[in-house]
This record gives structure tokens, sequence and C-alpha cells, in this order.
């Protein structure tokens, strides 16, 4: 609707920039005998300057009004201040003046067209300000710009009547106005034909609520069977994406809008369609392809009141969700809002976390089977929110910080803490040889780490033999080089590596053979599904991955140890170290000191 009526305005811009040409002819070229040429070139202008103003008015309530469409009950009230300047220029005094060889306009209709024009202009503005909260900001921000230069321009015009600008107003306002925000070009994805963007999507998706009607939003996300994408990795997704909003456009009659790289919604308004396309989508034949399509559905008013709370949706399941689910149907519900809200809720209290620097450091005793003693422990971290007493799990907030970039300012902020802590309680003398200490993948890549590392050793005059640093993700690390060269450097100055959650995630026999790790950590999962009683033919599957580790020069540590049968059996397979609840859960600084000063043996738990 807006971009119907912004048109209006540039043909009535474009014919009041013809009248003004005509009427300086008239004046210029002609003289007083052509007195009723005149006249008529005269009213022309001011009343086409009239109308544009109008046209701008309506523009403005259309932005900002809540019905879907322009009804004549709106028009009608806002075009009666034009039908009394049009009175006047037909039967009002207009007459003319010459200064230094200008001509101006001047009369009582002349004035009265001036008046009107000047009150539609300060009008949209005053609507646009006072009802911002129905618009984007960013459209908010270029109409009032464009809002305020043309009611400059306009004072300025009846107070120095002898220098036309008012055209000028007019041009510069639909210059703005087309560069942000009427472009339609611009709500088109270049590579993506006939595909339109996020923009253009909000546009419909404002229009489309402020009807108080039912819809759906429908989407097709794309999910990549690798992590990374080749040039023919892209093209393929280009043409598929292509092919789908060809596909609905042809059946349903909806455009593709692209809100995100790997996700094409559609706006539907019966779920008899909704459900036609879903079919057609789950038709399509992905034989050979590098994507899976996951169709989602979201249903307005129902769990998207307005576009803030349906962008936030779709953003979340598009980008984090959909990954975490096998169905190639998905809809967007109550529970997936829940999931949502609490993501979001994580992210905030991580934001505020890494500013407060207030993320605790937990220590786990690692029991060494050939002495009996706790001379390590893996440093934990944990993290709460301020009015609860119950910690955020790690599987929750990590990988929240790592989407947000912060987990390099918490990794920093633990190891600053254990460097702290291991120089203030002097670790060593209760026996303490090594503290363990996460070093996520997105740490092991940055070419600054062996530095930053080193240089907080280097504060608190750690030794860096009494560090070691277990990698996660290895598999997930793309850059090799700069992960190769943090592990040589830390490594040349004492520092030790351990993979960890081996037999889990991206941890596996290939990422052994990559680099020259210290100890290999077997994840609780692969401990616990080996020493399952009722599973007794899993004690192989741990039997060879004991012997491979120890054929390669290994050294073993067992998570997850949770009670003595575990620990007995593990011991007698010779795994050198052991960790779990069964010697103790993660504790405080404290707390470990307190169970340092009282060291439990290999079975007793008094």
């Amino acid at each position: 609707m807006a971009s119907r009526i912004f048109f209006c305005f540039l043909v009535v811009c474009f014919l009041c920039n013809l009248c003004e040409i005509f009427e300086c002819i008239a004046f210029q070229r002609l003289d007083d005998t052509y007195s009723m040429l005149r006249r008529s070139s005269q009213n022309l202008y001011a009343g086409t300057l009239v109308l544009a103003a109008l046209v701008m008015c309506i523009y403005c309530y259309s932005k900002t009004t809540r019905k879907a469409k322009l009804t004549w009950k709106a028009v009608v009230p806002a075009s009666i201040p034009a039908l009394f300047a049009y009175i006047a220029l037909a039967l009002g005094d207009i007459s003319y003046g010459f200064e230094d060889g200008r001509y101006y306009n001047t009369g009582t209709a002349i004035s009265v067209c001036y008046l009107v024009g000047f009150t539609y202009i300060l009008t949209s503005l005053l609507r646009v300000v006072v009802l911002h909260d129905r618009i984007k900001r960013e459209d908010f921000s270029v109409i009032v710009v464009g809002l305020l230069i043309w009611t400059g321009l306009a004072l300025f015009q009846f107070i120095q009547r002898d220098v036309q600008v008012s055209s000028i107003a007019m041009m510069l306002m639909s210059l703005i106005l087309f560069l942000s925000l009427e472009n339609p070009r611009e709500f088109y994805e270049r590579s993506l034909k006939g595909v339109r963007n996020r923009d253009a999507f909000q546009m419909v998706l404002i229009e489309k609520m402020a009807q108080k009607k039912s819809f759906f939003i429908v989407s097709v996300v794309f999910t990549g069977k690798t992590t990374v994408m080749t040039n023919s990795d892209r093209n393929e997704l280009s043409s598929m994406q292509v092919k789908i909003a060809q596909m609905a456009d042809s059946y349903i009659g909806t455009p593709a809008f692209l809100f995100n790289w790997n996700t094409l919604s559609f706006i539907v308004e019966t779920p008899q369609k909704a459900e036609a396309f879903m079919n057609l989508v789950n038709g399509m034949k992905e034989s050979g392809a590098n994507y899976r399509l996951t169709f989602c559905i979201l249903e307005h008013p129902k769990y998207a009141k307005n576009i803030d709370e349906a962008v936030q949706a779709l953003t979340f399941v598009s980008g984090e969700y959909v990954y975490t689910q096998s169905s190639p149907n998905l809809v967007i519900d109550d529970t997936v809002i829940g999931k949502m809200k609490f993501r979001y809720s994580i992210e905030d209290v991580v934001r505020q976390a890494v500013m407060d620097k207030a993320f605790d450091v937990y220590y786990q005793p690692i029991l060494c089977v050939e002495d009996g003693s706790f001379s390590s422990a893996e440093a934990l971290v944990r993290l709460k929110r301020k009015d609860d007493e119950n910690f955020i799990s790690p599987e929750d907030f990590i990988p929240v910080a790592e989407k947000c970039g912060l987990i390099q300012e918490i990794d920093d902020l633990v190891f600053e803490k254990v460097c702290s802590f291991i120089a203030r309680e002097n670790l060593s003398s209760y026996g303490v040889k090594m503290i363990e200490v996460n070093l996520s993948g997105n740490e092991a890549v940055d070419e600054h780490t062996h530095s930053r590392l080193s240089s907080k050793m280097e504060k608190y005059h750690i030794p860096p033999k009494f560090i070691n640093f277990e990698i996660t993700e290895t598999s997930y690390i793309s850059n090799d080089k700069v992960f190769m060269e943090n592990v040589r450097r830390l490594r040349e100055k004492g520092s030790s590596f351990s993979m960890d959650d081996f037999g889990s995630g991206y941890s596996n026999l290939i990422e052994i053979l990559k680099m020259d790790y210290a100890l290999v950590k077997m994840d609780k999962e692969f401990v616990w599904k080996c020493l399952d009683p009722e599973e007794p033919e899993n004690l192989k599957m741990l039997d060879y991955t004991i012997n491979f580790l120890r054929d390669f020069g290994l050294h073993i540590l067992a998570e997850g140890v949770e009670n003595l049968d575990q620990a007995k059996i593990l011991i007698d397979k010779k795994v050198e170290y052991l960790q779990g609840f069964y010697y103790s859960r993660p504790i405080p600084e404290d707390g470990y000191i307190e169970f340092l000063k009282s060291q439990k043996g290999l079975f007793s738990q008094e």
C-alpha cells in the first residue's frame, strides 16, 4: 500500500515540476496580454504543490496505520483542507510581483495554498513522531529527516517568495524515500531470481499484521550436510532456493523472501495452502544433494503477536534450533518458543557475567592410580543467575557464548582465575602437580592465544608445566596451521596437552594422529556404555580402545567414575587416571583446598 502511494507521490512531483516550468515560460516569455494563461499556470503550480503535500500526508498515514488497506474514510477527511485550497485558487485573489528580475506569486489564494501545504507537512511529521512505534526505526529516521527538510524549505519559501525551492523540497523528499525505503530493486536478492530480501519480508509482515487476521509464516531451512561450503555448494544452494521460490509462486501464488542465508520464508493465509506447500517441499528429491530441507511453520498471532516476536522466533529456529532436529517438518509452538526464550535469557546472563567477571571456577580432583594421590584436577567454569542459586549448565551457556563471540573472553577470565588461585594458595605445597584447563576450538585457532596464555602464567609466576590444556572440538578446528603453532609454542614453554571427550562428539582416532597428545580423556558416556553390566560385550570396545591408546604411547584418563565397581574395572584394565563423582564432584576453591588437606585413597570414601 505505501509503495503504491509513493508512486503516486512521484507522479505528482513530476507534474508539479512540469507546471513550474510552464509557469516560468508564461511569465518570462509572454506579456500581460496572456494574463489568463499566466493565471492558469499559477493555479496549476500551486494546485500540484498542495496535491503533493496531501499525497505525502496520506503516505505517512499508510506507514503508521494498523489497517491493511487505505479507505475513503481516511482519504476524504484528509482531502478537505486541499478542497478549500482549490476553492481559493478558483475564486480568490492571485497576483504576482517582480524583484531583481525574479517573479513571485502572491495573493490570498496563494497564501491559503502555502498554509494548507505546510499544514499537511507538519501534520505528517507529527503523526510519524507520535506513532513511531508502528514503524521500523530506520524507516522512522528516514521519513522524519525528509519531512524536516521539506518543512524548513517550505518556511523559507513562504518568507522568501521570490526564491522557488518548493520543487527542490519535493525532489529531495522523493529521492530520500526512494534511496532508503521505496527502491524496488533493493527489495530483491540480486543473486536469486524472483526472491525478495529480508527488508521486503518485514514490510509485508507489518502490513499483514495490521489486518488483525491470522496467517502462517512458512519457511524452508536448508541445512548443510557439511560444515564448510565450497563454491559448488553455494551454487547448489542458490539453485535449490530459486527452484522452491518458483514452485511456491506457481502452485500456491506466494512470493519468496530470503529471511536468512539458509532460509526462504513465505506468507500463507490458509492452513490448506500451508499443508499443500509442505507436501510439495517434502516431495522434492534430495538424492546427492548437499542439503536437507526442513519445513517450518509459525502461526500469527497465536505464537507471534508482532513483527519482533516473529523475527526473533524465525532467527532462533533457522540459526540454531533446526540443527538439533531430525524431522523434515517443524511447528514453531509453545515448546519451541519456550526454548527460544530460555536461550536468549542465557545470552543475557552470559553478557552480563562477562561484563561483571562473574564466572566461577570449580575444581574436580583427578586420581593418579599409580600412587593413589589426587595430584591433578580439572578447572571447570560455572555460571549462576543473580536471582538463582542453581548453576546454568555449561552445555547450555558455552554454545551460546560461542555464537555470541564471547567464548574467548570467558576463556581468558577463567584462565586468569586459575592462575591467580594456583599462586595464591600455592597448590604445589599440597602435592598438586598439574591443573587441567579447557582450551576451546575457537581459542585454539587465535594466533595470539599462545602469547596471551603465556603472559598470564608469567604474571602469576606459574611454571608452564603446571598447566595441561584440554583440547575440545579438534576436528571442528578450521585452521590447523595456527592451531599447531599455538600448541608448539606452549609445549616449548613446558605445558602439555590432552584430548578431551574421546569417544564422543568430534574427538576420534584421526585427531590423535594430528598431534602429539600426552593424555587422552575417555568421555564419560563412552565409559558408561562400555561398563554397562547389561551389555558385557561392550567391554571388548573398552579393551580395544585402552590397548590402542597404550600402544600409541598415550596416558589414559577415564571420566565419569561414579561407583566402586567402575573404578576397580578401570584400574584392572590399566587406566592411569580416574575422574568422577565417586571421588568428588566439582568443588569451589575453598572446598578444593579442604579436599586436598584430607586426600582419599583409591577406594576409600571415608
